[in-house]
């Protein structure tokens, strides 16, 4: 009846532990197909742009019910908008994302619907509302201990800043990235900030100081594997290029300028890289004077970006060559260009241009359009910097908001704890009662195992005086074959060898070294006389040779004066026994001999190189035996580990005091 009992039971149990990874097993694969499919919708989305595809694709993600497919979708799909200036499907995104939240409680996806939020205002240049979530994305995951993402964030928060002209807070912002992300070792967003904040001290004119963080960035860069370093090369050089032509040093621009563009495939393969040097190359020349290269420069960078549409750079190099032109008093050129560049300018929101091009428009167009063009310049010049000095006390209020939201939300958690605490004192008064039977139970326990403990102190003490009582005994048997029983064979011995008897002579001979031998192994010198260290020493130097080495280690970390005599004999007879075995046996040629001490126990390990045995199956020798049994007399712990031609290493544990 029993049997059949137990029979049921672990057939339920089998079956259970079947259901369960079927479970898992069904959920992986569910997962698997669901994300094959969500990646097909992806690529679908990033090539047709179609509205729907989102919507589609997390209907699909939300029928598996799988939480992990679900959050995978709507970051990756929410990035995707972004990219698409889809703002609909970015709304969307977010508020799945917050549903997400809601529901399982999951912090790094509210951080993640925060960022997507900065992202929507951001597309719309809301900027102040863009940094506004960005700082509270980036706090959620510093209270997660998400460096990385708090770092991405940061990375976001400082060029937003930058963008405005919030060159300080862009640097704070940087240089709390790299305090996050430095302690990983990780090197892309680590490299990136470096870069930012080389941009932020060439913007303020502290050159030198950039051109260290720029070279810093290029040190990072060299470690990403499978990077292009020799058009991150081209990115060094520009970046150094740009602050000594801010220091006027154009012909030092010139130089690293020419460095980035004598790249082998620079314009084939980072276009981009090519167009800022050969526009950085050509400005350097104009302030030198030579107008005639820096024209040939600008116009061919200007065609370039002509066959790309790169309206930011088109905008640039209008505007350059509006000031070339100008310079070159070809005025109806400059006109031309200026108000190209304006026109651009305008269209991108690149301000610092417009202004750039309403200035020059307002000294080479007469009358009342040149007027207008300088009323035009003044006014927005005057609302840029209202509204940059708007946003740096936006940046500024939304960091002191935030930090005194935290206070205030510290405070509340030492309120909330000083009344738990109250709550916590008289629930404690209810059981004092019951803590201070525990307490006496405890002390009689307490007691108990005093008394324990001192019983076996006293019965390891009258081991360790019965070991002495055997170590006299031993010295004295010891002194008798040395002494009485050696002396008499040798008297034989010779009145043998008189009678011509050398055979018997021979073995009587033989029998004298074997009662010697054996009185040197009873005997051991007091280590009252010498010291236990000088001791391993001598019999280091006994088995002295060439090919047969002894080391020893931290054995003066053991203060040897505090070691009972019977427990340095004991380490001292297992080290003999030890040294014995692996030359004879083992046929080592290196031992080494590893002491350490603890308040409680002294240790000792003995390893060799030599071929060693199978512990597992080879009886051990009357030499290991009395060994172990020595040790474990003493309340000690010993164990061996063997294996053939793998060597062999003794482990020794002896309590100081027996407990």
């Amino acid at each position: 009846m029993m049997k059949q009992k137990r029979y049921k039971k672990s057939i339920f149990l089998l079956f259970s532990a079947f259901l369960v990874c079927f479970s898992l097993f069904s959920q992986k694969n569910a997962y698997d197909k669901g994300k094959d499919s969500i990646i097909i919708l992806l690529k679908e989305y990033s090539k047709t742009k179609q509205p729907q595809i989102p919507q589609k694709a997390f209907l699909f993600a939300e029928e598996t019910k799988i939480d992990s497919l679900l959050k995978v979708t709507y970051v990756n799909f929410g990035m995707k908008s972004y990219f698409n200036k889809d703002l609909a499907n970015l709304t969307l995104t977010e508020k799945r994302l917050h549903k997400f939240y809601i529901k399982t409680k999951d912090s790094s996806a509210l951080a993640k619907q925060y960022y997507y939020k900065s992202l929507f205002f951001k597309i719309q240049y809301k900027i102040d509302s863009t940094f506004y979530y960005l700082h509270k994305s980036k706090n959620i995951s510093v209270q997660l201990k998400d460096s990385l993402e708090a770092t991405r964030r940061l990375l976001s928060m400082a060029a937003v800043q930058f963008g405005e002209n919030d060159y300080l807070g862009s640097e704070n912002s940087i240089i709390e990235g790299l305090r996050l992300v430095e302690p990983l070792d990780e090197v892309f967003f680590t490299g990136l900030l470096y870069e930012r904040l080389g941009n932020v001290l060439f913007i303020t004119e502290r050159q030198k100081e950039a051109r260290k963080k720029y070279l810093k960035f290029f040190e990072l860069q060299k470690r990403i594997p499978n990077v292009k370093i020799k058009y991150e090369k081209a990115r060094l050089y520009n970046n150094l290029a740009k602050t000594y032509e801010a220091e006027g040093n154009y012909v030092k621009g010139i130089e690293y300028y020419k460095k980035c563009l004598s790249i082998d495939s620079l314009k084939l393969n980072s276009l981009y890289r090519y167009e800022i040097a050969l526009g950085g190359f050509s400005y350097n020349n104009f302030k030198l004077g030579n107008n005639k290269l820096a024209l040939k420069g600008y116009l061919a960078v200007l065609k370039s970006k002509e066959k790309r549409n790169h309206k930011r750079g088109l905008a640039a190099l209008h505007t350059l060559l509006g000031e070339i032109y100008a310079s070159n008093s070809e005025t109806n050129k400059a006109v031309f260009h200026a108000k190209k560049g304006l026109q651009l300018s305008k269209e991108i929101n690149l301000t610092n241009r417009v202004l750039e091009n309403l200035l020059r428009l307002s000294k080479l167009v007469k009358g009342e359009t040149g007027r207008q063009h300088l009323e035009a310049h003044f006014v927005l010049n005057d609302s840029l910097f209202r509204r940059e000095r708007s946003l740096k006390n936006s940046f500024a209020k939304v960091r002191y908001e935030t930090e005194k939201k935290d206070i205030e939300n510290t405070l509340l958690k030492k309120e909330n704890s000083r009344k738990q605490l109250a709550l916590e004192s008289q629930r404690q008064q209810k059981i004092i009662a019951w803590l201070l039977t525990g307490v006496s139970i405890l002390f009689i326990g307490f007691g108990v195992s005093i008394v324990s403990t001192r019983k076996k102190k006293l019965i390891f003490k009258a081991k360790m005086e019965q070991i002495e009582v055997r170590e006299k005994e031993r010295q004295q048997i010891a002194k008798s074959l040395h002494d009485e029983v050696a002396g008499d064979i040798s008297m034989l011995h010779l009145n043998l060898a008189k009678t011509n008897q050398t055979t018997a002579a021979k073995s009587l001979d033989t029998i004298k070294e074997n009662v010697r031998n054996l009185s040197h192994q009873l005997s051991s010198e007091s280590f009252d006389k010498v010291s236990f260290k000088n001791q391993v020493i001598n019999l280091i130097s006994d088995f002295f040779e060439v090919d047969f080495r002894i080391k020893t280690q931290e054995i003066d970390s053991v203060d040897w004066r505090k070691i009972n005599n019977a427990i340095k004999r004991t380490l001292f007879l297992a080290i003999r026994e030890s040294i014995q075995n692996s030359k004879k046996h083992g046929q080592a040629t290196v031992i080494n001999l590893s002491f350490n001490e603890t308040k409680n126990a002294v240790f000792l390990t003995i390893s060799d190189n030599g071929k060693g045995f199978d512990s597992t199956s080879k009886k051990a020798g009357i030499g290991l035996k009395n060994m172990q049994e020595r040790i474990e007399e003493i309340n000690g712990v010993f164990s061996i580990e063997s294996a053939l031609q793998k060597g062999t290493k003794i482990n020794i544990e002896i309590s100081k005091s027996g407990i």
